[in-house]
């Protein structure tokens, strides 16, 4: 193993591949290969983060919209029980990807962080605060004993001072303090690989480009006009989805995408020097493949005016960026050949290696067990229809779709505009070796999930998480 490379995963929440070209120069600036045409293998965080550490579809591991429990996994049945050499770390700011659903067993250390708790060894204050009924001066008295008897003393002060400060801008028509965990998450990732020996594998999910979108002290104000006191909670994500988009919807549309593409560049900032301070505390080579779980709809007629990533499988949400900081030699520039991130852990681990290993396919398929998000409509038909299974497979610039209430449809591609479809014909015949790429009829499999659905109970702090995020 004396030439075995360091490898960073970077995944970054919901940023769809177009955004991503346009708003990420720095990034892509360092990277000596791009994967012009990656697609995540599902829609959204559960299932895509499952899928790329098993490189199987959700049907197959079962991780998915009716079992968000991770805990079953082993090592062995993850890219990383081909590491065996490599120690395993992981940071993560989305509550999904966490140990609250069992993300982290398959690693040798994680840290769970979250915007509200700057400092992860520190008290938790959102828990703190849920967990005592005393309010004003006895309320500061508890948490100040709570602090000074807590193992980590300086740090439950300083999650303290920054939870009240950011509550208290958050009422007022300044800029949002503190970002969504960017400078976290590459604070805990350095830590973890300065106290790591070396060959690691590193995974750091960056959450900021997630909703709610707002103003955040660290963005360029140059990308956007929203109101320092504006976020997209001002507007109902399910009105857009069930209605359309209407004249009313116009303002907080353009808010909404301009603050993401604000969030991409915090990002493209924040990561790039991440990328520069673990180049300077390796010994080895180390490669870094940046990429996310999946896109973001975003009410375009591409999206065909969806917003969130629910319910569909279209270009926004399932063409994610993929590139590769220095990577061995073997890959062109830019590679044009689908793919899947059903193959991200082969890739994974042929660069940990040294390797550069043949990942591209010409088909490449996605599948989405039911909803993700919270807010989907009660009446029982319309939530039927929101909850259907679909899967899709690519082939050449043809995507071919269909579900589980026998719906199909035909989609247009072209490779040199990202996150673009558009619809060719609907009720077509799904070729038969479309079908193939899947083990189960899909109305079958959906059955059987939705009757085999467990809910795995959480304590309020990560109920009300869920809930800012928008899955409940």
């Amino acid at each position: 193993m004396t030439d075995a490379r360091n490898v960073v995963l970077i995944c970054l929440d919901t940023v769809r591949k177009d955004y991503f070209d346009e708003y990420a120069p720095r990034l892509r600036e360092r990277s000596s290969v791009s994967f012009e045409q990656c697609r995540a293998a599902s829609a959204w965080s559960t299932p895509s983060h499952a899928s790329m550490l098993t490189g199987e579809l959700p049907h197959r591991h079962g991780i998915h919209t009716h079992n968000r429990d991770f805990s079953g996994l082993s090592r062995s049945d993850t890219f990383l029980g081909d590491l065996p050499e490599h120690d395993a770390l992981g940071v993560s700011a989305n509550v999904y990807a966490s140990s609250t659903f069992g993300f982290d067993a398959v690693f040798d250390r994680y840290s769970d962080v979250a915007p509200h708790r700057r400092f992860p060894d520190g008290m938790d204050m959102e828990k703190f605060i849920q967990d005592r009924e005393a309010e004003g001066p006895r309320r500061f008295l508890e948490f100040l004993r709570e602090a000074l008897r807590h193992d980590h003393t300086l740090e439950s002060l300083g999650n303290g001072v920054l939870f009240k400060t950011n509550d208290l801008l958050r009422r007022a028509p300044l800029p949002k303090l503190l970002d969504d965990g960017a400078s976290i998450v590459s604070r805990e990732g350095r830590s973890t690989v300065e106290e790591s020996d070396e060959p690691f594998f590193l995974f750091a999910n960056f959450m900021d480009a997630h909703g709610p979108v707002h103003h955040v002290l660290g963005y360029d104000r140059s990308f956007h006009d929203a109101p320092n006191d504006w976020t997209s909670f001002e507007f109902d994500d399910w009105e857009i989805n069930t209605g359309g988009v209407s004249a009313e919807h116009e303002r907080d549309l353009e808010y909404h995408r301009d603050l993401y593409a604000a969030a991409i560049d915090y990002l493209d900032r924040t990561v790039a020097s991440f990328v520069e301070e673990i180049r300077s505390k390796t010994d080895r080579e180390t490669t870094f493949v940046i990429t996310a779980d999946h896109g973001e709809n975003l009410a375009y007629p591409e999206d065909e005016e969806l917003f969130g990533h629910t319910s569909s499988l279209t270009e926004s949400l399932l063409h994610v960026p993929c590139y590769v900081i220095d990577p061995p030699a073997g890959y062109d520039a830019t590679e044009r050949e689908f793919f899947s991130h059903l193959e991200l852990g082969d890739l994974l681990v042929g660069l940990a290696n040294g390797e550069t290993p043949d990942v591209f396919r010409e088909r490449v398929p996605a599948e989405l067990i039911g909803i993700g998000v919270g807010g989907a409509p009660r009446d029982p038909e319309e939530h039927r229809y929101w909850d259907r299974m679909l899967r899709c497979v690519y082939d050449g610039e043809t995507k071919h779709v269909w579900d589980s209430l026998g719906g199909s449809v035909e989609y247009e591609l072209d490779r040199d505009r990202p996150c673009w479809q558009r619809r060719v014909a609907e009720d077509v015949e799904v070729p038969a070796w479309a079908r193939d790429f899947f083990d189960v009829d899909i109305e079958e499999y959906k059955e059987r999930a939705r009757a085999a659905e467990t809910d795995r109970e959480v304590d309020a702090t990560v109920e009300r998480r869920l809930e800012e995020l928008g899955y409940r």
